[in-house]
């Protein structure tokens, strides 16, 4: 049995980010991608509606679960909560979807990558932000936006077993996704002049290279708190 894959769906949820999860995800081999949300039905957003297929009480147990970023995300405890108690063995967020785990202190402590526009908000929830497009700090992956999403993907895949990220990767190379995302810059976010380091305890990074990333270019940044 293949992995089973959540996509979370909110009113305000944004369509190309949700899009652009499920194009990597069904990919991998066997697995089952459902979106979930509070209630049946269909929910409006920027680029378009989602059809939530089942609600997140009934869908069971889950492998990953999707976050996108969205509209007043961060409004969304319910959605950070169901999380809480599936207890998925990764979680991956674009854009202000980091937001909605910050607001319920899923991320307090921790380094996430978020929308350049959402840093301050997820510095006053005790988050470290990150300046790279994205980050793995297990089990959550974080990144800024559409255009890192296929990344963000990927580096779950990687995660879920030996093999997967190879045969999504040659099913991306035969036939891409049809408005799949370009990687085009380091996220914009920069934390401003003598603001408090956040609270919590600080994670230890592990692969961090001191040189800045060209534009275009996703690092992956491997985190660990002791």
């Amino acid at each position: 049995m293949g992995p089973r894959i959540a996509v979370v769906a909110h009113q305000g949820v944004l369509a190309d980010e949700s899009q652009a999860f499920r194009d990597v995800f069904r990919r991998v081999p066997g697995a089952e991608v459902v979106t979930v949300g509070e209630r049946i039905g269909v929910v409006g957003g920027p680029g378009g509606a989602q059809v939530v297929a089942v609600t997140m009480r009934d869908v069971g147990r889950v492998d990953v679960v999707v976050v996108p970023g969205g509209l007043g995300s961060h409004h969304h405890n319910e959605i950070a909560w169901w999380i809480m108690a599936s207890e998925p063995t990764w979680i991956v967020t674009s854009s202000t979807g980091s937001a909605l785990l910050a607001a319920a202190g899923l991320l307090r402590g921790r380094t996430a990558a978020t929308h350049w526009l959402a840093g301050p908000l997820l510095e006053r929830h005790g988050v470290h932000v990150a300046r790279e497009r994205l980050v793995v700090d297990p089990p959550y992956v974080t990144c800024s936006g559409m255009a890192s999403a296929t990344a963000a993907a990927l580096a779950v895949i990687d995660r879920l077993g030996a093999g997967l990220g190879a045969a999504v990767r040659a099913s991306l190379a035969a036939v891409p996704p049809a408005d799949e995302p370009v990687c085009d810059a380091p996220s914009r976010y920069r934390p401003r002049r003598g603001r408090p380091a956040p609270a919590g305890p600080a994670p230890v990074r592990r692969a961090v290279p001191s040189w800045r990333p060209r534009a275009g270019t996703v690092v992956d940044v491997e985190l660990d708190e002791r």
